[in-house]
């Protein structure tokens, strides 16, 4: 079979994909981080009928602008504005958890593209909705058009990796299966621009406006995506539309013979695990296959319930735990203050943000080409052994700042946990930020994948939203400590994922799905290879596959003689 090149088709699908869905779920994670004192004057003066001029920036906290305790009416108010606060997160967080769970059954009736398609339109909505926030000042229209987003956002995880990972080609899937990541760090960046700097949109009148420019690259996604071509492993293994399928793949790959492409897709639907039992068919076997016969349908229980489908569930949902819970959020919260503590004025804390912002982009582009020299497993791997290393200094360097009196002791120690910032973002960056993304994809087969994402994907926002609801009062307790919690995550998850997860670089769908099937060893046959009878020209197989795929085919062949 020909080597499928990147093709203008691939190269305009991969863009409008993560323009007009991926970078928008980035965008909305930090829009409103940057002009936080704003909306919180917004919702005082709508919400408590409190001017803002009574309230300092630390009402929240239950003092007033002199730093005395205030009368316990104002007291109250300033609880009541942080949960208010609060609560445009939590919606957004919840309705996302929503959107994830949907993210199957979207897929599935959709597609991939017109999946993706329809979830343009709640983006756009949200967008809509919370426009006129300030201009009409009801903040109940900024709630509203957070839970549109949200639900938008949580479908986006998932199915823009699907859709993205399903047209690539198998020698670049993991480079174009990264993509949707680094979307999501350049629109962290972006957010950080137009609504963190007081030079843009960080003001009293414009901070809304930051949010419904969320709406105009879903518009131009929702012209221009119907132009890209729908996923071919969609048409033809989900729905059976084979001349579909051959038109999609002329399209995304001119020069090359559909019929190739098809044929791989064929062999491996002709093995299909159910219940824990394998039907393999023998590739020699003169008995033809139908044209095209849409797979069966999937159902979510299955997951829980088809012993072959173990293994890639507990690595899907575990990769997704380990990637929130590693603390990304609570290091980049207590970093404002370690900045103040460094001696860093808070004028300038912003542009020091950004600054993390944009090597978390840099660290995420130059991981794409090493995913493919490397493989995901190393590259989860590794990194997130310099993560695990950064959060055991943040945490010494955060209980020295806040036990010490001597000024120069916090300013050093506040310079290096600034320094090991930059450490753990380049870790989270390579392993954790990029991975969990498109390995889903990479270790179902076709049938279970959009449930799958559904799963891991809704258990991703379920632990964003423990982490986001339980790190201030923890941070309040026991204080720089706290990231030894998040690092007591990261430990046995790094091991289960050492012992257990295979390498998937360059490999089949069906290949890494049948090594984590039937492996008795959880690592199964990362490495080994051994050739299959037929010749010096044989195709290569994982050693435990390939010996466990000829006994059920001589097992198979005796039970048709008997």
């Amino acid at each position: 079979m020909a080597k499928r090149t990147v093709t203008p088709w691939l190269i305009l699908s991969c863009f409008i994909t993560c323009f007009g869905s991926s970078m928008l779920y980035g965008y909305n994670i930090s829009v409103f981080n940057g002009p936080k004192d704003h909306i919180m004057c917004f919702l005082s003066e709508n919400l408590l009928q409190i001017p803002c001029k009574d309230l300092s920036k630390n009402a929240e906290n239950g003092k007033d602008a002199n730093g005395t305790a205030p009368e316990t009416a104002v007291d109250e108010a300033g609880h009541k504005l942080g949960l208010y606060y609060s609560l445009i997160m939590t919606v957004w967080i919840v309705f996302g958890a929503i959107g994830a769970f949907s993210t199957g059954a979207i897929s599935n009736f959709f597609g991939r593209r017109n999946g993706l398609l329809f979830n343009n339109a709640f983006m756009i909505a949200g967008a809509i909705i919370s426009a006129p926030t300030v201009a009409t000042k009801i903040p109940y229209l900024l709630y509203i058009g957070r839970a549109f987003i949200g639900f938008n956002c949580g479908v986006t995880i998932g199915l823009a990796s699907i859709y993205l990972t399903e047209i690539a080609p198998i020698h670049i899937r993991g480079a174009i299966g990264a993509c949707h990541q680094l979307a999501v760090t350049i629109g962290i960046l972006v957010a950080f621009v137009c609504s963190g700097l007081k030079q843009t949109m960080n003001h009293e009148d414009l901070w809304i406006v930051a949010q419904a420019l969320t709406g105009v690259p879903a518009i131009i996604s929702l012209i221009v995506l119907p132009f890209c071509p729908e996923s071919p492993r969609f048409l033809f293994m989900n729905k059976g539309r084979i001349e579909d399928a051959k038109k999609a793949l002329e399209r995304l790959y001119p020069g090359d013979n559909p019929e190739d492409y098809i044929e791989e897709m064929r062999q491996e639907m002709q093995g299909t695990c159910s219940a824990g039992e394998c039907a393999v068919k023998d590739d020699a076997d003169d008995v033809p296959m139908a044209a095209a016969a849409p797979a069966k349908k999937f159902h979510f229980v299955q997951l829980f319930t088809q012993a072959d489908l173990r293994m890639p569930v507990a690595i899907a949902v575990g990769i997704q735990i380990m990637q929130q819970l590693s603390g990304i959020n609570a290091v980049m919260s207590y970093s404002s203050t370690m900045m103040e503590t460094s001696g860093i004025h808070s004028d300038y804390v912003p542009y020091v943000n950004l600054g993390f912002s944009f090597f978390n982009v840099v660290c995420t582009v130059a991981s794409l080409p090493l995913l493919e020299k490397f493989g995901r497993r190393t590259l989860l791997l590794v990194p997130s052994v310099f993560l695990a290393v950064s959060l055991v200094v943040l945490c010494a360097s955060a209980v020295v700042v806040s036990e010490t009196q001597s000024p120069d002791v916090k300013r050093n120690f506040s310079i290096v946990f600034m320094f090991f910032i930059f450490v753990y973002i380049a870790g989270f960056a390579f392993g954790l930020g990029t991975i969990p993304g498109f390995i889903v994809a990479e270790v179902f087969r076709q049938e279970p994948r959009s449930a799958a994402y559904s799963l891991s994907q809704g258990v991703q926002w379920i632990s964003n939203l423990i982490v986001s609801t339980t790190f201030v009062n923890l941070n309040l307790a026991i204080q720089g400590y706290v990231f030894l919690i998040y690092l007591s995550v990261v430990v046995p998850f790094w091991i289960f994922f050492f012992v257990c997860m295979p390498e998937t670089k360059n490999r089949s769908f069906d290949d890494i799905a049948n090594d984590l099937a039937f492996t008795r060893l959880c690592r199964g046959a990362n490495d080994a290879q051994v050739i299959e009878d037929g010749g010096p020209d044989a195709k290569p197989m994982s050693s435990n596959m390939s010996l466990l795929k000829a006994d059920r085919i001589e097992k198979k062949k005796q039970d048709t003689v008997a």
